[in-house]
């Protein structure tokens, strides 16, 4: 997955977490993107089964999408404190940082640069 459609799946997890519905115009206002970008990220987390959404409807994610955001949530935290720790990363930029590996690198990689704790 894209650093994009990580972001926004996670925008949705959280979102979910604290509002009984999410709709696009929230994902663009959280995460500062236009709506035509969070629409096109949606129907490419839609093709690959992670949400469910009507047109102009709510937003929600499906079993397959819970679990790959919970385990990107840990993902990204793991190697953001790893980096804010290990390397003197801003917080933010510990957590770009983990998005963009994430997206990258196998699961193999993530594993070792998670071991470095």
């Amino acid at each position: 997955m894209t650093p994009a459609l990580i972001r926004c799946l996670l925008a949705i997890s959280a979102l979910s977490e604290v509002c009984p519905s999410v709709a696009s115009k929230d994902v663009a206002q959280l995460l500062g993107l236009k709506r035509p970008t969070i629409h096109r990220a949606l129907e490419a987390m839609r093709t690959k089964g992670l949400i469910l959404k009507e047109p102009y409807g709510d937003i929600y994610l499906t079993e397959t999408g819970v679990a790959l955001a919970h385990r990107l949530e840990e993902q990204r935290d793991q190697l953001s404190i790893l980096f804010v720790r290990k390397f003197s990363l801003a917080p933010d930029e510990a957590t770009r940082a983990a998005i963009l590996l994430i997206s990258e690198l196998k699961e193999e990689s993530l594993s070792k640069l998670q071991a470095l704790k």
